[in-house]
């Protein structure tokens, strides 16, 4: 009878749907749960009555700060427009309530971000290209958007966290700034997370013949963003923040999924990034 009993108990456990599991990230109910624990608020998480005294790398981290503000604008933007897309792509529900907890994190970045700057004296403006990259990425016109989507997320959002570790080392970086970064940095963990879970169900559901055509896409996107990220190297240089550093601590990050280095950064030129990495 006890017998029985266990293996009723431990069916009833495999049987355990993921809402009712703690939170994890191997599943999207378990991440929209770490987002639910780690909630903060923007308004009261930073002391936001601290001085703000950065010196010489003043006009550098601001310009920074504008692209990353930029970029989680169309971030937001993308995320909102194509999370129901691919959650009937891949019938699963679960990934709509997961991208609503991202959405609200850019939501907050992006009035953190608008608060620092405005404290800076350098509020944020809109920029001519952004409307644009948001169209393309996700019109119909240009096909594949929630895998380009997927694809192109996971190496921003791996961009997003090399660049917060290292402003955390900084010493330059006053402290609401770094306080700012600290918090938003837990947020890009789980975002990683996420998009690592999102890589590896887009990979699961890609036959070879869309698989080929995210490849090719996948060089042209890379090297793209690599350029964008070089040409913040006058920035970078002011503040301490050395671009092709940061690049290879990304590619690494990405790297930590064998079946995504296998079919994406096997060419020469995400190799040689690794490389990089390897002989340091």
């Amino acid at each position: 009878m006890a017998q029985a009993m266990e293996a009723t108990a431990l069916k009833s456990e495999e049987a355990k749907p993921d809402i009712l599991e703690k939170a994890n990230a191997k599943t999207w109910d378990g991440l929209s749960r770490m987002a639910f624990a780690a909630n903060w608020d923007p308004e009261d998480a930073i002391n936001w009555n601290q001085p703000i005294e950065l010196g010489s790398i003043k006009d550098g981290w601001i310009n920074i700060l504008h692209y990353f503000y930029e970029g989680e604008w169309q971030g937001l933007e993308i995320i909102q427009r194509l999370m129901n897309k691919a959650a009937h792509m891949f019938k699963i529900n679960e990934m709509v309530t997961y991208y609503s907890t991202q959405c609200a994190d850019e939501a907050k970045h992006l009035f953190v971000f608008k608060k620092y700057l405005y404290r800076l004296n350098s509020p944020p403006a809109k920029q001519r290209a952004f409307d644009i990259l948001v169209w393309v990425s996700t019109t119909w016109i240009v096909p594949m958007a929630v895998e380009r989507w997927i694809l192109a997320t996971y190496f921003t959002e791996t961009l997003a966290g090399a660049i917060f570790q290292k402003t955390l080392e900084l010493p330059t970086i006053d402290p609401i700034g770094k306080e700012m970064v600290r918090l938003q940095l837990k947020d890009e963990s789980r975002h990683i997370a996420g998009t690592k879970l999102g890589v590896q169900t887009l990979m699961d559901h890609a036959g070879p013949l869309r698989t080929f055509f995210m490849k090719l896409w996948w060089k042209l996107f890379v090297k793209l963003a690599v350029k964008e990220v070089r040409a913040l190297k006058p920035y970078g240089d002011q503040v301490g923040m050395d671009p092709e550093f940061i690049l290879q601590k990304s590619f690494a990050k990405m790297a930590e999924m064998d079946e995504f280095t296998q079919k994406f950064l096997m060419d020469g030129f995400c190799q040689a990034f690794l490389n990089k990495t390897n002989a340091a």
